[in-house]
């Protein structure tokens, strides 16, 4: 239970023991908020990573789907969903950013963030290539970059979407300790 929750009885006691209730009634009300500014220590940003990856996956599948029934509005499908994938990219490199400042994470796994920003110029190169009018816009180019993402967003999010350094529970020992 919430230490800040206060029963009705345990308000009328503290009531009666201070002299200006309307004082008191104020201060255990911003008391009972103080604990919601940081009650959760995990990262923000592996849920959008996730979220932005999915989208970007799925441009795959809407482009193979273009590519086998040439029905436009599967183009239409993988450019929204292009377009909410990189939204989601930068939502994700802002909440990265607010980790590292609120010192949620204490490292950057470089190889990891590295594949991640790969993946989302390559995919800005793609929205750009859907950009182009109907069958130019997937077939082949937009349907080699999309595959290439896709790949590239498998293998990293293989072991999740997190690109903090790995925490170690070991400790260090120095080499003049060694010898």
């Amino acid at each position: 239970m919430n230490r800040h929750v206060f029963t009705d009885d345990s308000m009328e006691r503290v009531l009666r023991k201070s002299r200006d209730p309307s004082l008191l009634r104020v201060g255990i009300n911003f008391q009972s908020l103080e604990g919601l500014t940081l009650r959760s220590r995990r990262p923000l940003h592996p849920r959008l990573i996730g979220s932005g990856a999915v989208l970007l996956i799925a441009t795959l599948a809407s482009d193979v789907i273009y590519a086998n029934t040439l029905l436009f509005q599967w183009e239409n499908f993988s450019i929204w969903l292009l377009t909410g994938g990189l939204l989601l990219a930068a939502c994700a490199g802002l909440a990265l950013v607010l980790d590292i400042a609120s010192r949620r994470i204490t490292g950057i796994n470089w190889l990891r963030f590295s594949g991640f920003v790969t993946a989302a110029l390559l995919s800005l190169l793609n929205a750009l290539v859907h950009s182009r009018d109907a069958y130019t816009a997937v077939i082949p180019q937009g349907l080699e970059l999309s595959a290439l993402v896709s790949a590239i967003l498998v293998i990293l999010g293989w072991r999740g979407w997190s690109v903090s350094a790995p925490y170690s529970s070991r400790p260090t020992v120095s080499k003049e300790a060694q010898s």
